[in-house]
């Protein structure tokens, strides 16, 4: 196969200096992330990297055969999270050692394929707005003030890492070469395996090849949802039933949709978001016959992906004490936010208040990025304290001890060493 005919690696011919300066301009808030990164990410194990990545690593090790492929597929938590443990099972393979500042990029660079993928779709829906549309894209997905999977790998690998698989499967399966269709199914399988919403992502999946009215993937992508979904609960051990208070994940639903912008008011950020969900909802590009255009489609099952992943987060989450919600999580209101702007230019195509609305609102995004960078270094800065503070930064210290001795003894990781 010729690489020039993916797609997705195609190089655009005309005005290359034009190209090469429009491309510089959306990636300027990933140069701002990855900089941040590289200057407060350590080789130092966090919270659930003691277990999701050192403990798993040394029964990895220990184990043989079909015992290794179960360790693969068994959960952490309440979650399976198989594609993070193929990548640490592979860095650990290839290099000999887990290095926790390059896993972190690793996941971080889960983010800038999102983010690719999402300029694709964008280019397609609104190609003469696609630059604009890809900057506010941009701002918000690149946001500083999802600070915790920033700097904590197992955050940065899972949390990207489910989005990232879900969009590249869309991405797959939106081709319309049957040579990208056993891409699009294996990805859709690991979405499943990945994390707790991968079941989600399956099922949008499916609903995306409703949509596009193709009856191979349809079956296809059904098979997978259904042959593989419920294998996802053979041998599971369900988390102790919590009593669930409806209004309080209501509004902590509300109060996560608009968590994009933050407000030190928790009234006030649960009824902008509430007036978000309206505006989105009017924005919506469904006409009265309940039809798509066929370039918004794969912005339509994100939405579905994204809302049905932050419903699920609010359910579990609601009851737990402490801020109403971790930065680890607010990339899915970061991409919602990004994805509203986008309906909004595509109401607007024609008119001639796009323009000026379009800059306005960007150019309005502009002291929100800041206020939130700001707050995403604030967060970067007490990791990094407690990480270099502390001995082990982990609720249970002596299971965590325990972990980084066995990993050490194993030549896995020593955390002594790059205290």
């Amino acid at each position: 196969m010729n690489i020039k005919s993916i797609p997705i690696l195609k190089i655009p011919e005309n005005n290359p200096y034009l190209n090469a300066l429009k491309y510089l301009f959306i990636f300027i808030p990933a140069i701002v992330y990855f900089s941040l990164v590289n200057k407060y990410a350590l080789n130092i194990p966090s919270q659930d990297d003691y277990d999701a990545i050192l403990g798993f690593l040394s029964k990895f090790e220990t184990a043989h055969g079909l015992e290794r492929m179960y360790l693969l597929i068994s959960q952490h938590n309440e979650h399976r999270i198989l594609s993070s443990r193929i990548v640490y099972v592979l860095y650990y393979h290839i290099f000999g050692n887990i290095n926790f500042r390059s896993i972190i990029f690793i996941g971080n660079t889960q983010l800038f394929l999102v983010f690719i993928f999402a300029v694709i779709f964008i280019k397609k829906c609104l190609p003469g707005q696609w630059v604009i549309a890809s900057f506010f894209t941009s701002l918000c997905l690149f946001d500083p003030n999802g600070w915790e999977n920033a700097d904590f790998a197992m955050g940065s690998m899972q949390n990207y890492g489910i989005i990232m698989l879900f969009t590249a499967s869309l991405y797959f399966y939106s081709l319309s070469g049957r040579k990208y269709l056993f891409a699009g199914i294996l990805l859709q399988l690991l979405c499943i395996y990945s994390s707790g919403n991968g079941i989600i992502a399956a099922g949008v999946i499916v609903f995306f090849n409703f949509l596009i009215k193709d009856r191979l993937k349809i079956i296809f992508s059904l098979i997978i949802l259904l042959v593989f979904s419920p294998l996802y609960f053979v041998s599971y051990r369900y988390p102790a039933p919590q009593p669930h208070n409806y209004y309080k994940i209501i509004m902590y639903f509300f109060h996560l949709v608009c968590a994009h912008i933050y407000f030190y008011d928790a009234q006030l950020a649960i009824i902008s978001g509430v007036i978000l969900l309206v505006v989105f909802a009017t924005l919506l590009p469904v006409n009265k016959k309940l039809q798509i255009r066929p370039q918004m489609i794969p912005f339509v099952c994100i939405s579905a992906f994204l809302l049905a992943s932050m419903g699920t987060i609010s359910i579990f989450r609601s009851n737990e004490p402490g801020p109403a919600y971790c930065s680890r999580y607010l990339v899915y209101p970061h991409f919602v936010f990004a994805v509203t702007y986008i309906f909004l230019l595509i109401t607007l195509q024609g008119k001639k208040i796009m323009w000026p609305l379009a800059i306005s609102i960007s150019l309005l995004m502009l002291p929100v990025y800041n206020m939130n960078m700001w707050g995403g270094i604030h967060g970067l800065e007490f990791l990094s304290r407690n990480l270099k503070s502390t001995d082990y930064y982990y609720p249970d210290k002596n299971g965590a001890k325990i972990i980084a001795e066995k990993a050490c003894s194993l030549n896995i990781y020593c955390i002594e060493k790059n205290r």
